[in-house]
């Protein structure tokens, strides 16, 4: 596995300690990723907030995890181990549904369902601001496997090509009370 070490900003440099911390956690995920897969920590520092962000890229999988605390070397190993365990659900779940096994206990009711409309009620002038852009390979895949997807990243929210729509691209989203939806364009 490669493993890719930065200090984000001025003041925070790389230590062979950081270095070796970071190494450790990429370790203990080896079992469950490829020879290529790609580890990538970001590491900051805000006063005595200390921040890790740790990135996995194996084989069409990304997955990220942020940890904050006091101290930097627990926050890089707790974030490794929220990683590992994050990959390791993933690769259980994967495993249970090419045996036919359900993947979870409770399944997400009305997947299907379409959210219509935006917020009602807003007074104030919305910031229409791009502040970043970001670009990512987009795969066809089934709603089944984009709820995986979505857990993986750790997001509200995941975009992919829906192999029961013709390739359309569509977004999984988490609901705020429970369960998952589905927005399916319409082309008009």
């Amino acid at each position: 596995m490669l493993v890719n070490v930065r200090g984000k900003g001025n003041q925070v440099g790389v230590t062979d300690a950081i270095q070796t911390s970071v190494e450790k956690a990429a370790h203990k995920m080896e079992k469950y990723v490829s020879e290529n897969a790609e580890l990538t920590a970001v590491i900051s520092v805000d006063g005595i907030r200390h921040t890790a962000e740790l990135t996995l890229k194996d084989k069409g999988i990304f997955t990220r995890v942020e940890e904050t605390g006091t101290d930097m070397y627990q926050v890089i190993h707790d974030a490794g181990e929220i990683l590992e365990r994050k990959i390791r659900q993933y690769k259980e779940k994967l495993t249970a549904k090419r045996a036919g096994r359900p993947t979870t206990r409770a399944v997400a009711p009305r997947v299907g369902e379409v959210l219509a409309g935006s917020e009602a009620g807003e007074d104030h002038e919305p910031d229409t601001e791009i502040r970043r852009v970001k670009k990512f390979g987009i795969k066809p895949m089934f709603p089944e496997d984009a709820v995986l997807e979505l857990e993986l990243v750790g997001h509200d929210f995941f975009v992919f090509m829906n192999a029961e729509e013709q390739c359309r691209v569509n977004v999984i989203y988490k609901r705020k009370n429970g369960g998952y939806g589905l927005i399916q364009p319409t082309y008009e």
